[in-house]
């Protein structure tokens, strides 16, 4: 669960374990009575590794610094991008900043600037999309509200379809 970064199913579990359910009961069993940082939180489906409410305030704490820090080039290319092209895929992000945009993703989707959500196209992979409260800082209803939002649009369509254009050919 923690290496994969998001809830798993029991039967997701056993596979990757390669365990029985039994096991992957006693496992669990085992983590809830360690004195630890950390927790496994089981909503009858899922089951998700969660920071213990014993280190809530220390979290917390942290989370606040982090938050008020600010989010960067970095943050506001990638921002730029979900807003005015996105949804989009970490790769397309990556693409489009010409960087690895991992860290800067994780770091706008714990502030709540963006959210992850499943790709309907690929249950592999992920989408990126601006939260509410993003929308909602920014002052419009949709990101079709910002300024020159269909132009922008357009312009980074063609740009990327060209690259990718020119690409193909140099293979």
């Amino acid at each position: 669960m923690f290496a994969l970064g998001r809830p798993l199913s029991r039967a997701e579990l056993q596979k990757h374990l390669d365990a029985d359910v039994g096991q992957i009961n006693e496992s669990i069993e085992r983590l809830r009575r360690r004195d630890g940082g950390i927790t496994v939180v089981d909503d009858g489906k899922m089951l998700e590794l969660r920071t213990g409410s014993d280190a809530a305030v220390l979290i917390e704490r942290v989370r606040r610094e982090e938050n008020s820090r600010e989010i960067g080039r970095a943050g506001l290319e990638a921002l730029t991008a979900v807003l005015y092209r996105g949804p989009l895929t970490r790769s397309e992000i990556d693409f489009i900043r010409g960087v690895n945009s991992s860290q800067t993703l994780r770091t706008l989707t714990m502030r709540g600037l963006v959210r992850r959500v499943q790709n309907p196209k690929d249950e592999r992979s992920y989408l990126y999309e601006p939260t509410t409260d993003l929308l909602g800082t920014l002052g419009v209803a949709s990101a079709k509200d910002l300024p020159d939002w269909e132009n922008v649009r357009e312009k980074l369509q063609k740009l990327e379809d060209a690259y990718r254009s020119r690409a193909e050919e140099q293979q």
